[in-house]
This record gives structure tokens, C-alpha cells and sequence, in this order.
């Protein structure tokens, strides 16, 4: 059977006729040209208000350099750096300059995936970083980790300047212009990767940028500078680089270098790939497993995302933590760059690495890992702006602008008509774009406010560098350079210039010396009773002995004599001794870290702890300082006591002290009983006269569930003992008040001490 064809029908033996084939061209050519939008830019004049506006960002890029660098190396100073990362990067780096491939020993043995063998491993078996080829030169003039802090800075700062160039390419508009680039200084996701440690990938906050800018203005050479650069600092950011390939094929009509950027990002993460078999044990990166929930290689888990969308989309988006952190990104521009979505649709890679992640750093909105983005959020932010003055122009042009030429031609104005609609349309202009401006400049400042790191931010505090500090350099000297190390977090990066340094645990049954200092940061031990058993464990293992020790400061030899028990131990090690209560026979200069002066007292008191089977000892509580003051979020913020006490009489037993939350029934919530002074340095060894200074660890409402609204902070004191009854009021030590001020009160009947008022918000 056949059919009849006309000019305007489609044949079943010959498919599309010559007609439909021209119509459907004549579709995708309407199409292609709606999708042109960014065509070659024309140069704009640099006039007087152009070399202002540069300077103005330029003393916004010296002061925000100066002010990090200042911030980073006393950070460092403090010892308030990290050995994940600081002190990983600065080992990799300096074994590379002694004739090593990025070697590295220092991981996480706890809580990671990359501890392989205490014999190390190259950094190219967890991250494809070549960048730091050309880091290391530096390390052959300054050998420091301060100098990769300084050049983080200074390279993330620069950002500030393609920033600059690209909003007055679009926005045509200096001073405008001048205001994204200090959106990009003040940006919480850029800050909150600068001051984490040091991170090539923290580059591209910085390098993407330029990147975008060099592909707007279609300066090609400069483009695929700046995209190796881009690409050379992580394994995930050719995925960012393909993607602006594509979007220049499809925005710019630039086929040409589209494709090619296609190419290249492609060829390199085969070749990241191929470094990642070459150096890994696995022969895949050792933190691959961080997304074994979806599926086991990247085939896996993109059918995962396909074929279960629904189940994705709620658990990875949807859900509480993942849903505030995509907020977080996008409101300190004050969501203008979900109007752009032809932008932010590059960030999608880098999101999806982000939120499939089963690490819950990867989408908190601090640390290192939301760098990238930075740059597309800032050029989203721009072309929101582009298309609010497109879409006011057109509504102005249709409704207002024949008004006025309605009133001119009634009138008689003085101006002519095609004028006084010309002025009306700038003056509309003009405004919107003050109030533009003023909005984005409002909502980075209140986001950087909330969880930023500048002066005003909440919660900023400049880092002392204390006499504490200052002691660690004696106990550093006493380790040989050529022997290995398991040392504490904070430590980590000042002995990092070895072949052998682990993060304690690891490694601290084998290593030449263990450095500890038990008033710090006890990553990667999420809680003080298990860190305090590993540290015993290694004091009383038999392996080593105390080579010095002073300040909450101790230093561990292998092959020395055990320290032994102190006789004030409420136990005694045995198969089913719990070491949290055995106490280490150390020297008293080892406790001189508890005793406090006179001036360090705040919110002065006097109220006297007595207790049943210890009346006769007595324990003043003569100061505290609760933080933060008056209000506390019961998801994200975290609750630091510090009290003071002064010894009237000797304690004859060892105490410890519940940080306790009670609502306005009275009803008590225990919060905490982490001050880890009071295991390391027990009550019972305190001498009367003696002015003791504690502080909590850190700590959460969370698992109190205090419920919101108005609260106490209270404390009480219990022997330390081992119990499940630890809230049984009739063992806490009687209370009474000599002095306090108002806010300070007894609970009746419970010995329980309100400190103050707290309020609880979600």
C-alpha cells in the first residue's frame, strides 16, 4: 500500500520532507539565537571613576590580605592549626623538596579511610594536586608552613579583581562593580576556606574567576592558563572546567574553544585517574569510599541517580542539613543567584561531590570544600542583577514611558518627550541598582555576621598566643629530626618536617616519641573519656616513659620506664580495669595549667561546695564565664564553661562537675560533665589556698533535648566515681551562698547552682 505525499506531510518510506527539515531548522535557529547571550563584550572607557573604583578594590584586596595573613599566622603561632590539614600539606610539601613524591604519614586512624600503612602513602593516592609542584619551590626559599598560609591568601585575594572586571563588563556601572568584588572578599564560603589550614583547591575561589572572566571578554590563551591552573589544584574541578566548556558552546557560539575545554578536562581526569592507579594501594583515591552509599565507581552511582531520583532528591537535598547548607550558599548574596539558574547550574558538579558525601564536613558550609563555588556564585549573582534591570527596563518601557508621552504632548514640556522618557528610564536604573547593591551588601554583611571570620562576626576572638604556647617550642627541640612522632592535632604542624609524623593515635605503639597536650583540641577522639583511656594506655602500656612534662604538656619516649600510678588513682590497672580512673603517676608541673590568677576572675562570687562523707573539705566557687552570654541555638552552637574555685580545706576525695540545664519548671536536662582538668588533675591532689581555673570542652544542648526557650546554665558537684546514677541529687556536695550577684541562685532542695540565663532557640 502507498501514500500520497504533498510538500507539507511526511512520508513513511522517505521520512522528513525537505519543508520540515527547513521548519525545524528555522526552530533551532530561533532557538540558538535566544540562547546567544553573551556575545563579544565591547571595552568600555577607562575614565576617572574607573581608576577610583580599581583602587578602592585594591585597598579591599590589601586589607583582606593583610588582615588574613595577620590572622592565619598568629593562628598558627597559638597552635589553632590542624594536622588535617596544615600539617599534611606542609609534610607533602617538604618531602617533595627532599626528593619525595608528596609523601605523607598523617591521617585519621579513627574516623577515615586513607590510614594505609604507618609507612605513608603519596599525596596523589587521595588527591590529584599538581599545583603543588609549583608550591614546593617556595619551600626552598621559606620552608614554613606560614608561607603556604600566605599564599593562600594572597592568591584567593586576587579574586577580588576579575570580580571587578566582569560586573562592569555587565553591569557597566564602576562603583557597582567595586561592590561585587567586595562581595567576593566578604563571601563566608571563600573566607571560611581561607581560614581552614591551607588547600589547593582553596585557589579556585580565586582561579575560576579568572577563568570566567578571560571566557567572557574571549581572551583564549589566558582562558586555558587559567583553566590548568584551575584544574592542576584538584581531581573534581575538570568536571567545573567541561561544564563552562559546554556553557560557552551553548551561551558564547564559541564551538571551537568550548569543545577543546571539553577535551582538555576530559584527558586530564583520565590522567588523574591514571595517577590515582599509579600511587594508590587501592588503585583508586582512598577517600572514594566517602560515597559507597550510592554505589561502588562512578557508573554505579549515576545510576543510582537515575533510576531512584525520588529517594535522592529527599535524602541528599530535602533533607534538614543538606537543605540549610544549599541555603547557606546562596543567601549572603541574598538569593540573586537563583535568578541566574544558566549560571548556577555550573555549580552542580562540585554541589553533588558536596551532598552525596557521607563526611558531614562536605556540607556544613565551612571548611575548604565549597572553594570552587565561590567563583560561579559571585557571576550568578551578576547576571541576577542583569536580568532585574532587564525585566524593570521592559515594564518601565510598556507601561510608564507612553504615560509620559501622553503628559509631554498634553503639556507642553519644556524637555523634550523622547528626554523626559530617557531620564525616566535612568532614574529607575540608577535607583534599582542602589537598592540592589545595598541589598546584596546588606545580606553578605548579616551572613557574615552569623558564620563569617571578621571582626564583627559573632563569636571572633583573636588568637592569644599564651605562655602555654610559647612552652611547647622546649618540648619541640627535645625531639630529633629524624625521629618519628605521633603527636597531637594542634602539635602535628610544628613537627611536621620529618618523613614520619602521625596523627595520636596512630602509629603510638611504634613511634619513636609521643606529644601530647591534654588542654587541646583531642581530634580525632569525638569525646574526653576515650581520648583519656588511649593516653593512659600508652602511659601505663610499658612501651614508654616521660621524657618532660609540664603545663598539660607531656612528652613520651619509647624504651623509657612506665610513670606508674599515682597513689591518689581511684584505681588500679588490671584485665578489667577502666583506665578513664586510673591516674598516671605524673610530675605536679604537669597540672600547672589548672592554677589561675587573681585578675583572670570574672563575675566574682563566694559559694561554698560541702559534702556528705567529704564535710570536711571545702571548695569555694569564687568566678565563671558562661559562652556564649544570653542566647544559644540548640542545633548549631556549641556552650563553653569556665569556672574558678579557690581551696579552703584539703578534698579527700575526687570530684566532678555537671554542667546542667533547667527550664523554667525546674526540670533538669544534663548537658555535660566534660572538663577534662578534673581527670588529669582531681580534686583530691588540690592543696588549700591554691586558686584552681577550669574550662568545659565544648559542648552541644543536643543530647540534653533541652526544650527551647528561657533556661539555666547550672553546675553541681558529685564524686568521680564510676555510676549510672550521676543525677542523683542526694550525692551532689551541699551549697550555700556567702556572695553572688542576682542572677546567681541556689535551686531549692537539689544543691544545684544557677549560673545564668539562657535562652534556647532552635
Amino acid at each position: 500500500m502507498t501514500t500520497s505525499e504533498t510538500p507539507n506531510e511526511v512520508s513513511i518510506q522517505g521520512g522528513a520532507t525537505p519543508m520540515s527539515n527547513m521548519i525545524w531548522r528555522k526552530r533551532t535557529s530561533i532557538l540558538l539565537n535566544r540562547l546567544y547571550l553573551y556575545p563579544a563584550p565591547e571595552s568600555l572607557p577607562r575614565t576617572r571613576s574607573f581608576w577610583l573604583a580599581t583602587g578602592l578594590v585594591a585597598l579591599a584586596t590589601l586589607l583582606f590580605a593583610g588582615f588574613f595573613i595577620f590572622y592565619l599566622t598568629l593562628q598558627h603561632d597559638a597552635y589553632l592549626t590542624h594536622a588535617e590539614d596544615l600539617g599534611i600539606m606542609d609534610q607533602a610539601i617538604w618531602t617533595m623538596t627532599q626528593g619525595q613524591w608528596f609523601h605523607q604519614t598523617i591521617c585519621n586512624i579513627l574516623g577515615d579511610t586513607n590510614c594505609y600503612s604507618t609507612a605513608g602513602i603519596s599525596r596523589f593516592a587521595i588527591h590529584f594536586e599538581p599545583i603543588l609542584f609549583l608550591v614546593s619551590w617556595l619551600y626552598f626559599v621559606v620552608p614554613n608552613p606560614k608561607t603556604l598560609l600566605v599564599l593562600q591568601t594572597v592568591v584567593v585575594a586576587a579574586g577580588a579583581f576579575p570580580a571587578f572586571w566582569l560586573a562592569r563588563l555587565r553591569l557597566h556601572n564602576e562603583w557597582v562593580a567595586a561592590s561585587i568584588a567586595l562581595l567576593y572578599l566578604l563571601y563566608p564560603a571563600q573566607q571560611n576556606a581561607v581560614i581552614f589550614d591551607f588547600h589547593a583547591v582553596t585557589f579556585t575561589a580565586s582561579l575560576l574567576l579568572f577563568m570566567l572572566y578571560f571566557m567572557y571578554t574571549r581572551r583564549t590563551v589566558w582562558l586555558f592558563v587559567f583553566a590548568i591552573l584551575a584544574m592542576a589544584c584538584k581531581e573534581e574541578i575538570p568536571a567545573v572546567v567541561a561544564l563552562f566548556g559546554l556553557w560557552s558552546i551553548v551561551f558564547q557560539r564559541r564551538w571551537r574553544t568550548g569543545l577543546a575545554l571539553v577535551v582538555l578536562a576530559v584527558a586530564w581526569t583520565g590522567l588523574a585517574f591514571l595517577i590515582f592507579h599509579a600511587f594508590s594501594p587501592t588503585g583508586r583515591p582512598l577517600l572514594a569510599s566517602r560515597y559507597a552509599d550510592l554505589g561502588s565507581g562512578p557508573v554505579q552511582i549515576a545510576l543510582a541517580i537515575l533510576l531512584h531520583p525520588g529517594t535522592i532528591l529527599h535524602t541528599y537535598v530535602l533533607e534538614h542539613d543538606h537543605f540549610f547548607y544549599i541555603r547557606g550558599l546562596f543567601s549572603p548574596a541574598g538569593y540573586v543567584p537563583l535568578l541566574a539558574p544558566w549560571i548556577w547550574v555550573l555549580l552542580l558538579p562540585s554541589l553533588a561531590i558536596n551532598l552525596f558525601s557521607s563526611s558531614v564536613q562536605q556540607y556544613t558550609g565551612f571548611y575548604q570544600y565549597n572553594a570552587e563555588m565561590v567563583a560561579v556564585l559571585i557571576f550568578a549573582t551578576i547576571e541576577g542583577i542583569v536580568l532585574i534591570l532587564w525585566l524593570t527596563h521592559m515594564l518601565v518601557g510598556r507601561l510608564a514611558v507612553p504615560r509620559v508621552q501622553t503628559a509631554a504632548a498634553a503639556s507642553g514640556p519644556a524637555l523634550p518627550t523622547r528626554t523626559r522618557s530617557w531620564l525616566l528610564l535612568r532614574s529607575t536604573h540608577v535607583g534599582l541598582l542602589t537598592l540592589l547593591t545595598a541589598y546584596i551588601l546588606f545580606s553578605v554583611v548579616r551572613a557574615d555576621y552569623l558564620r563569617g571570620n571578621m571582626p564583627f562576626s559573632l563569636g571572633f576572638q583573636w588568637p592569644q598566643v599564651t605562655a602555654h604556647d610559647l612552652l611547647a617550642q622546649r618540648f619541640v627541640d627535645m625531639i630529633p629530626a629524624t625521629a618519628s612522632v605521633s603527636a597531637q592535632s594542634s602539635l602535628v604542624p610544628h613537627i611536621s618536617h620529618r618523613s614520619s609524623i602521625y596523627l595520636f593515635p596512630y602509629n603510638d605503639d611504634r613511634a619513636d616519641y609521643v606529644f601530647l597536650d591534654v588542654t587541646s583540641d583531642i581530634y580525632p577522639y569525638k569525646n574526653s573519656p576515650d581520648y583519656i583511656r588511649s593516653v593512659r594506655g600508652v602511659m601505663l602500656g610499658g612501651q614508654y616513659g616521660v621524657v618532660a612534662s609540664q603545663d598539660g604538656y607531656v612528652l613520651l619516649k619509647r624504651g623509657l620506664p612506665s610513670p606508674g600510678v599515682s597513689p591518689f588513682s581511684l584505681a588500679q590497672p588490671g584485665k578489667y580495669a577502666d583506665l578513664q580512673y586510673v591516674l598516671p603517676n605524673l610530675p605536679d608541673s604537669f597540672c600547672s595549667y589548672i592554677n589561675a590568677s587573681p585578675d583572670e576572675i570574672t563575675h566574682p562570687l563566694q559559694a561554698r561546695f560541702t559534702g556528705p562523707g567529704n564535710a570536711s573539705s571545702a571548695l569555694d566557687l569564687v568566678g565563671f564565664n558562661v559562652d556564649p552570654t544570653n542566647t544559644i541555638s540548640y542545633g548549631s552552637d556549641v556552650m563553653t564553661v569556665t569556672t574558678y574555685w579557690r581551696v579552703v580545706t584539703p578534698i579527700t576525695k575526687p570530684l566532678q562537675m555537671l554542667m546542667i540545664m533547667t527550664d523554667s519548671q525546674n526540670r533538669e536536662y544534663l548537658a555535660s560533665v566534660d572538663v577534662p582538668a578534673l581527670w588529669w588533675c582531681q580534686t583530691n591532689t588540690w592543696q588549700p589556698g591554691m586558686l584552681i581555673g577550669l574550662t568545659s570542652r565544648p559542648f552541644s544542648l543536643q543530647a540534653s533535648q533541652t526544650p527551647n526557650g528561657l533556661a539555666h546554665l547550672s553546675i553541681a558537684l558529685v564524686p568521680l566515681v564510676p555510676s549510672s546514677t550521676i543525677m542523683d541529687v542526694t550525692a551532689r556536695l551541699h551549697l550555700s551562698i556567702m556572695h553572688a550577684p542576682a542572677t546567681v541562685t541556689p535551686t531549692q532542695g537539689t544543691s544545684l547552682l544557677q549560673l545564668a540565663p539562657i535562652t534556647v532557640i532552635p
